[in-house]
């Protein structure tokens, strides 16, 4: 009795022991982990407020599945209801883009409904805004640029091939001859190719209410499948890599997961979600929201490199704006009296500036003369301030403020580009 007392003792004691452990080790990856809220990356200084009115939804999509792959018609009849909400979905998915800018800070849902409540507007009455009341509306947001979208395709098509045939090896010779043995086998070759597909029609306003650009979006991913199955093993070949599977694993075993097409799954699918993203509609919409912030910063400014893309993405465009920089220095054109934070160089979005992006800023220094004329031939180039690029106005002219400097900066004074290595030094 006392033996079985002291193992029920000892029992006792592992099982608290684990617990703790458990404990301990989910309370360091609490600490480890940063909250949302923390994790989230601050706007930057200068960041331009954007508003995303609405999106409009006149893809059609309307499928009791989820995933465009059922007719219109079948799904107006069987559908009591569209199984995703685009028209809320897509503000809320370009508004995440905007922000991991940083750049470009998102006007928040709820500032949306109180100028909404302030002007006395209803959802449908945004869709019908002349200039005045995009202008007042942009006053209230306190916004920079107003967004809005037309969806004008959403959808997913999936075409899809297969044959089989049964094979034998063996029969009567093989019964007649000893140590052999025969079988009967299915054999199966089998293909499918989805096409998802996006086409937006986006329009940008400044405060002021006038039109900037309307641009046309569009993004296609496409994800086939080509593959053989001899009895339990099944060999198959993707967009994503070669996958093995024998027996009943799953289809989603290997390192190369398949992006989520089968309109049972999508069923089950929320969208905007971070599950919705594996999806290839999920894909290709990210695609297309994409290339409107792209497109956002290229017609409205400022230049700066997005998250997606890479410093070294366009090395020929890049080779072509530091040759027109050599033949046209970038100079100061004009300082604020009252700001002097507010210092306008020749230079924009045409030379490939970039937010943050530094500069050093030379003067003229010592003379240097003629030995025999005393003529004034050049003058020694001195370093008086590093300043970082705040705002790009236009192709040709950007607002750049003072990291540091030893002297005043005047009218002509010359920037030269500090090099990325040099600046990460300091």
């Amino acid at each position: 009795m006392k033996h079985i007392i002291l193992i029920l003792f000892i029992m006792g004691l592992s099982v608290c022991f684990v617990f703790a452990a458990v404990s301990i080790g989910d309370a360091a990856t609490t600490e480890a982990q940063p909250s949302a809220g923390t994790a989230a990356a601050k706007p930057h200084p200068s960041a331009k407020r954007v508003a995303v009115l609405y999106f409009e939804d006149h893809s059609r999509f309307d499928s009791s599945t989820g995933c465009g792959c059922v007719p219109n018609f079948i799904g107006r009849i069987f559908g009591t209801k569209k199984k995703w909400d685009l028209e809320a979905g897509f503000p809320t998915l370009l508004n995440r883009r905007l922000a991991e800018t940083i750049v470009y800070q998102p006007v928040s849902r709820d500032e949306l409904l109180d100028a909404m409540a302030k002007m006395t507007l209803s959802r449908h009455n945004l869709k019908k805004l002349d200039k005045a009341q995009r202008a007042a509306f942009a006053k209230h947001l306190n916004a920079d640029v107003i967004v809005m979208g037309d969806i004008r395709e959403f959808g997913q098509a999936r075409m899809k091939a297969n044959a089989s045939r049964q094979l034998r090896e063996g029969g009567r010779e093989a019964q007649a001859a000893p140590l052999t043995a025969s079988y009967m086998t299915g054999v199966q070759v089998m293909g499918y190719r989805h096409r998802a597909i996006v086409k937006l029609n986006m329009k940008f306003y400044e405060a002021s209410g006038n039109e900037i650009a309307t641009v046309p979006i569009s993004a296609v991913r496409h994800h086939s499948l080509a593959g053989t199955q001899v009895s339990g093993l099944e060999a198959s070949i993707t967009e994503s890599g070669t996958n093995l599977r024998f027996g009943q694993t799953s289809e989603r075993h290997g390192k190369n997961l398949r992006p989520i097409v089968k309109p049972t799954e999508l069923n089950k699918i929320k969208f905007a979600t971070a599950e919705y993203d594996r999806t290839l509609l999920g894909m290709v919409t990210n695609d297309a929201l994409i290339k409107v912030v792209r497109a956002l910063r290229d017609n409205f400014g400022p230049n700066f490199i997005t998250p997606w893309e890479t410093p070294n993405e366009n090395d020929e465009e890049k080779k072509k704006v530091d040759k027109e920089a050599s033949k046209h220095p970038i100079k100061i054109t004009y300082l604020d009296s009252e700001n002097p934070d507010m210092i306008y160089i020749n230079a924009g979005s045409a030379r490939g500036l970039a937010i943050d992006q530094k500069f050093a800023v030379y003067t003229h220094g010592e003379p240097i003369r003629d030995i025999d004329t005393g003529e004034i031939l050049d003058y020694i180039p001195k370093k008086i301030a590093t300043v970082a690029v705040s705002e790009i106005r236009n192709d040709r002219l950007s607002v750049v403020k003072i990291v540091e400097k030893t002297g005043d900066l005047k009218k002509g004074d010359l920037l030269k580009s500090i090099p990325a290595e040099i600046v990460e030094e300091q």
